[in-house]
């Protein structure tokens, strides 16, 4: 009998401190967990080889560098909210390829592949860009073939970024993405 009247005083314990837990927890007027909004985060980046590269900063002013190989890249470390604009010619006669893209929070927002010369801009307000690209021309002599036709079929570099950050280099006949792209 003790031993049943000692498992009810438990169970009754057991039992009202559940019900204290719940009421403290489950009625309290918590304040909820303060979200901070994400501030935009432009960057450019650049991979070309030998190209001068002319860029507004964060100032809006204009600058350049020049004689840049590889990989170059320009991160904004305040909000901006002017249009972004981004230049970009090969210092060499031959023909070069030229990756150019305007990123926010680090996923591409605009941009493409380019050959010897590239403009791009990128309005930040109203999420909108425009370019201008030069185009791959080939200057194949050799007697490779008839196209039937006096107009050369036109190719371009995928230039999709992929996971290693770094980008797509397929050729696509008729310009575009490639296949595992699209």
């Amino acid at each position: 009998m003790f031993r049943n009247l000692l498992k009810t005083k438990m169970l009754a314990n057991y039992v009202l401190l559940s019900i204290s837990l719940l009421s403290l927890y489950g009625c309290s007027k918590g304040e909820e967990p303060i979200v901070e909004q994400p501030t935009d985060e432009f960057s450019y980046e650049v991979e070309c080889t030998s190209c001068e590269i002319s860029y507004t900063d964060k100032l809006n002013v204009t600058k350049t560098v020049k004689h840049t190989t590889g990989k170059w890249e320009y991160k904004f470390d305040q909000k901006i909210s002017f249009e972004l604009k981004l230049s970009i010619k090969t210092s060499l006669s031959s023909q070069q390829t030229i990756n150019a893209y305007i990123l926010k929070n680090k996923e591409t927002v605009f941009g493409d592949v380019g050959y010897n010369q590239t403009t791009i801009t990128y309005d930040t307000q109203n999420a909108r860009g425009s370019a201008v690209y030069g185009s791959y021309k080939n200057t194949d002599t050799g007697n490779g073939g008839n196209t039937g036709g006096s107009t050369k079929p036109t190719s371009s570099v995928c230039g999709a970024k992929n996971k290693s950050g770094g980008y797509c280099k397929r050729f696509v006949v008729g310009g575009g993405r490639c296949w595992q792209h699209k």
